[in-house]
């Protein structure tokens, strides 16, 4: 896509979410040669409309009590990562509520004086409760410490079965009851089962046999679910330099991915970042179509654990910019990257995978969660986020949006915080038929209603990357 061709300016899909306050580390000025193009009029792809301005009060009016609610949750977390926050002592975890406009602090014990101050100088209209837990994130970091083996979750024997049982994901739950683990029979790296080989009353029985081993690992309560090995979900059409966010590409084997954000590494180079998984080698990367030459990956700029590839590109130019709306859509639409910011359970946030395109209304329902892709490696840290009914289509990404962004709207939709890139899904299911995928002429399209992705935080703090905003 020529750049003359981005200044048409059309339908964007936005949501109520939330503009936190930007930290001043890891954010850069746009790379030499990016346009500084005005953001337009933000849009809305809502159910029965595709792109009409948003004008519904009650979405209006939850995106502002968002953005207030993580402004409180910033102060009360210190700024922390969703990781980090185990630093905090007897913190469990914080859930923000827009709709009630509302706050949930799990704490185990009293909280401090400071943040007692907080809640009690709240802005008007917002209420907050404080509700008792028996771990604190502490506690639980320390228990799940208990099942990994060299950094990664050792799998688990089972009295009576062949087969070892394999830890997929583990993470705290929200309200500090324990940990969450799922888990299913091990068939190797990138396999597993299609359907589930257990019947009913058999399959509940194994689940209760892996949480008394995982009780007694951890020495902490578990919850335990039968969950397959995540799948790696692996532009827009055509891109061109200075390059943008979200469009496809194709890696060096030929296969599909998306590009997330423009970043700019230790040593001033401009990269355009994506997911290790789709192909954690060095080799020369493509535009889906047109075939033209984006870049080229080294050993020096990928990291396996956060699922992070940097793709170094020749023109030397990015943009802080974000392609958005429908895939099918080829009249450039992007907006602008301001910042990023941390997650709380609870943020409505969007995903803009390269193949289907954005999907907004997506609300988070964890975070500090690891699990484990189809490649076998270990994610130490991810949040997972759901489609809900505000979702068009219901869906949450498509095979093929793996390493595409996940971002906040702000300023009343007109541009984009940086808030994660997709790495892993939860809950596949069938595609609706109003579901336009880019890909689907060559291979058959698989839907997701949840994805994991790997906070924006810890991407640029592991790879010492600096965030390109306009």
């Amino acid at each position: 896509m020529k750049e003359s061709d981005r200044g048409r300016r059309r339908a964007v899909v936005a949501l109520p979410v939330a503009a936190l306050a930007l930290s001043l580390p890891f954010i850069a000025s746009p790379s030499a040669g990016a346009s500084a193009q005005p953001p337009g009029v933000a849009m809305a792809k809502t159910e029965g409309s595709r792109g009409r301005p948003i004008t519904d009060p009650r979405l209006l009016a939850i995106e502002k009590k968002q953005e207030t609610l993580d402004k409180i949750a910033r102060q009360v977390t210190e700024g922390l990562s969703e990781s980090d926050r185990a630093k905090i002592p007897g913190f469990t975890d914080i859930e923000v509520d827009p709709v009630r406009n509302s706050l949930r602090l799990h704490w185990k014990g009293n909280p401090p004086q400071r943040v007692r101050r907080i809640l009690a100088h709240l802005p008007k209209g917002v209420t907050a409760s404080v509700l008792p837990a028996r771990y604190s994130k502490a506690d639980l970091h320390a228990a799940r410490n208990k099942l990994l083996h060299g950094g990664k979750p050792a799998d688990l024997r089972i009295a009576g079965t062949s087969a070892p049982v394999r830890i997929t994901s583990i993470g705290p739950a929200v309200d500090g009851s324990g940990l969450e683990i799922g888990y299913d029979e091990d068939r190797g790296v990138g396999k597993s089962n299609q359907v589930d080989p257990l019947v009913p009353t058999a399959r509940e029985g194994r689940s209760s046999e892996v949480k008394a081993v995982t009780d007694r690992v951890t020495g902490v309560r578990t919850a335990v679910v039968y969950k397959p090995l995540s799948v790696d979900l692996s532009s827009r059409q055509e891109d061109n330099t200075p390059w943008y966010g979200g469009s496809a590409l194709k890696n060096p084997t030929g296969g599909i991915c998306s590009s997330s954000f423009s970043v700019k590494t230790s040593d001033g180079q401009y990269e355009l970042s994506t997911a290790y998984h789709c192909n954690g080698g060095d080799g020369v990367w493509h535009t889906y179509w047109g075939g033209k030459l984006v870049g080229a990956t080294d050993s020096a700029q990928r990291l396996a654990y956060d699922d992070a590839l940097g793709i170094h590109l020749p023109s030397g130019q990015s943009a802080g910019r974000l392609y958005d709306g429908p895939t099918n859509e080829t009249d450039g639409y992007s907006k602008p990257v301001t910042g990023w910011g941390h997650n709380n359970a609870g943020d409505y946030v969007c995903t803009d995978g390269a193949n289907s395109g954005a999907h907004c209304n997506v609300q988070i329902s964890k975070t500090d969660i690891g699990v484990t892709g189809a490649n076998g490696v270990y994610r130490p840290i991810t949040d997972l986020a759901y489609s809900t009914s505000l979702t068009p289509d219901h869906i949450a990404a498509v095979n093929g949006d793996s390493g595409g962004p996940v971002f906040a709207g702000v300023n009343n939709y007109a541009a984009d915080e940086a808030r994660g890139i997709i790495t892993a899904l939860d809950r596949t299911v069938t595609c609706p038929s109003s579901e336009y995928v880019l890909d689907s002429g060559v291979r058959t399209p698989w839907c997701v209603q949840g994805v994991y992705f790997v906070p924006i935080f810890q991407t640029l703090y592991d790879m010492n990357w600096t965030l390109v905003t306009q």
